[in-house]
Order: structure tokens, then C-alpha cells, then sequence
């Protein structure tokens, strides 16, 4: 069990307040509103993945060297400069601008990523990091909530003006606050006299089968969400449900995702590889079955439920790579590792987004029962791999 679980702190304020996006329910209304195209739309966004894509081993290998307290303070500044140049691209409705806010965002999404993940495992003792990170993501579930909960009336009010002002404040907020994060703890000394082993290495990870199998159960979580995002609403108007149902869905899973913590810190860190395999197998068995039926009664349940049913092993994975990490005395250069890991999740977005024409072609249920079938062979795999 975790101490002081009461008290927050400024990670988890940060958290809170990246949560706020005010203009996540129009987001496409952002760039379209101000003349940008469907197609341009799919460009800036396909921009932005390949930004991360190739920025994740650099701003990693950064990271390592600063510090992952410095590399959360440093993608919030430019996270910060991202949502003004939005805020300057609808004001000025310049497609550029919008490139250059593109490649701003894929800059401040590389310092984030595995960066959080990397603080939190060397500054939690074993047992601890699960639930903590559950707890730190949880915040930034309140914060969309809230968000989610505000947007109608700052939209009605002030338009999307009002709701990229208001977003940008809300990142002033998070970097003061991020400033007041305390440092991880210091490096061992065993990882500090193999800094410079493979420091010339381009590509920290070798292509092994173990880092394979970790890159495509990643990209299955991230695909996972995706189908969530983009095609929940999909579902609900084959059910005859309207559109319109779509805010109060997400606002019930969001509320509902928010126990994970609660659920891992119940599970201990005994059961987490067991929670973890039967985790991905139920996340499989609820994919195949909201693919395949169209009974609302069993439907509905299911939406509200999918997204945090896939965060639980989620969470446990992130602890699980880490150890991998820890096994292959790669410690020093975790967040490098880490971002090597992610580049392989980008890739496969970059890819789903090229080819979101050929997806959509294909029809919702079979996406979603490709991806039910995956994790639970991937459950497997990881089971078998184990003994």
C-alpha cells in the first residue's frame, strides 16, 4: 500500500491541468474553421506522428543526460509554445503555422514520452510504481473530465478562441507547477560507471524477439485506444443511437477508467503478471465481442468498461518493461529505451493514419476483432514466455 496517498503533488497537479483541453471536442473545428481541409487536416496529423516517430531517440537520449525533472519542465514550456502558435494559426489562418504548431506538439510529445514512466520507476520503490502511475494518470482523467464537462459553455460563450485561450492558461498553470516537481533520486553507482557503455549506438534496443514482442504489445494498447477514440461513435449510430450519446459515454468511462488505481493497488504486485495476462485476454474477449454483436444491452457495458479493462494491464506493463529494461543493465539510458519502445507504437500510428481510408474500408468490426485476436495470442505469448 502506498503512503500519504492523500497528499498531491505537483506531478499530479501537472497531470491535472495537461488534462484540460478545452478544444478536444472540436478539435477538428480548430483547423477547419480557419480554411484547412480534411486532407490537410490528415496531413498535420500524419506530421505529427513522424515528428515523434524520429524524435523520440534524440529528445531520449536528451533526457538521460538532463534528467527526467528537467525533461518534464522542458516539455511543458514547449507544450506551452505548441498551444499558442494553435491559438496564432486560427487567429491568422495560416496552414504553415499550423505545420510549424504540428512539429512543436511532436517536440513536446517526445520530452513527455516514457519520461513520466522513468521518473516514476526510479523514484518509487517496487510495488509502489503501478498504482502511482495509475494515480498520476488518473489526474489527468479528472482534468479531461472537467474539461469535457466546461467545454459547452466556454463554446457558447467564446467560441474557440475562448476554448484555445482558456487551454493555454491551464498550461501556464502546469508549468509553474512543474517547476516544484521533486528530482528523482540519484543514479546508482553501478549505472553510473556503465554510462558509457553503447553511448555510440544509434539505436539503443537490439531487435530481439523480447523487444519485439514489447514493441507490439505497446502498439495493441495504443491501437486499442484508437478504435476507442475514433470508432465508439461509429458503433453507437449502427445501434441507432445518436451521435449525441457520445459526450455522456465518454464522460461514464472516463469516471469509471479512474479506478484503475484502486483496482491495481487491491491486486498487489504478487498477482500484477497473472492480472496482467487476463487482463489482455478479457480486453481481447470484449474487442471480439463489440465487433461481432449489435445488442445494446451488452454494447453499452461494454463501452463504459473497454477503456479501463485495457488501462489495468496497461499499467502493469509499464512496470514490466522497465524490468526488462533493469535485466539488460540498460538503466542509465531508461528514457532513451523507453522512447526506442514508443518509436515502434508511432509507427504503427503513421501507418493506421496513411492507410485510414483502406481501415475504414475494411468496416469497424473487423478492426476490433483483429485486435481482440492479437492480444489474446499476445496474452499467450507472454504466459508462455514467462514458465
Amino acid at each position: 500500500m502506498m503512503n500519504k496517498k492523500l497528499n498531491i503533488d505537483n506531478l499530479e497537479l501537472v497531470s491535472f491541468f495537461n488534462g484540460l483541453v478545452f478544444f478536444a471536442p472540436v478539435a477538428l473545428l480548430v483547423r477547419t474553421r480557419a480554411g484547412i481541409s480534411l486532407d490537410q487536416f490528415f496531413v498535420l496529423q500524419a506530421i505529427l506522428s513522424l515528428v515523434i516517430f524520429f524524435g523520440e531517440i534524440p529528445t531520449g537520449k536528451i533526457t538521460d543526460v538532463v534528467g527526467y525533472k528537467n525533461t518534464i519542465v522542458l516539455s511543458q514550456v514547449t507544450l506551452l509554445l505548441a498551444r499558442g502558435m494553435m491559438l496564432t494559426a486560427f487567429l491568422t489562418r495560416n496552414y504553415w503555422m499550423f505545420i510549424a504548431e504540428a512539429i512543436v506538439e511532436g517536440i513536446a510529445s517526445c520530452f513527455s514520452s516514457g519520461t513520466i514512466s522513468a521518473y516514476l520507476y526510479q523514484r518509487y520503490d517496487e510495488g509502489e510504481y503501478v498504482v502511482k502511475s495509475a494515480r498520476t494518470s488518473k489526474f489527468g482523467t479528472a482534468g479531461f473530465i472537467v474539461s469535457i464537462i466546461m467545454y459547452a459553455g466556454i463554446y457558447h460563450f467564446f467560441g474557440i478562441v475562448g476554448l484555445l485561450v482558456v487551454t493555454a492558461v491551464m498550461n501556464v498553470f502546469a508549468v509553474t507547477l512543474s517547476f516544484g516537481i521533486e528530482k528523482e533520486k540519484a543514479k546508482s553507482k553501478e549505472a553510473v560507471d556503465k554510462k558509457d557503455t553503447g553511448k555510440h549506438k544509434l539505436f539503443i534496443l537490439r531487435l530481439n524477439a523480447e523487444n519485439i514482442i514489447i514493441m507490439v504489445t505497446l502498439a495493441c494498447v495504443s491501437i486499442s485506444f484508437i478504435l476507442i477514440n475514433f470508432f465508439y461513435v461509429d458503433k453507437l449510430e449502427s445501434l441507432g443511437i445518436s451521435e449525441e450519446w457520445m459526450t455522456a459515454i465518454i464522460l461514464g468511462y472516463s469516471v469509471i477508467e479512474m479506478a484503475a488505481e484502486k483496482i491495481l493497488d487491491y491486486i498487489g504486485e504478487k498477482n500484477y503478471f497473472r492480472a496482467f495476462v487476463a487482463g489482455f485476454i478479457i480486453s481481447g474477449l470484449c474487442m471480439l465481442i463489440f465487433g461481432r454483436i449489435s445488442i445494446r444491452l451488452i454494447i453499452i457495458p461494454i463501452m463504459l468498461l473497454l477503456p479501463l479493462v485495457v488501462s489495468v494491464p496497461a499499467y502493469i506493463f509499464d512496470e514490466m518493461e522497465n524490468k526488462v529494461i533493469d535485466k539488460n543493465n540498460l538503466e542509465d539510458k531508461r528514457a532513451e529505451v523507453l522512447s526506442a519502445y514508443n518509436m515502434g507504437v508511432n509507427l504503427v500510428e503513421v501507418i493506421f493514419l496513411f492507410a485510414s481510408a483502406y481501415v475504414s474500408g475494411i468496416g469497424v468490426s473487423a478492426c476490433f476483432t483483429v485486435v481482440g485476436v492479437l492480444m489474446i495470442l499476445l496474452a499467450g505469448v507472454h504466459g508462455v514466455l514467462k514458465k
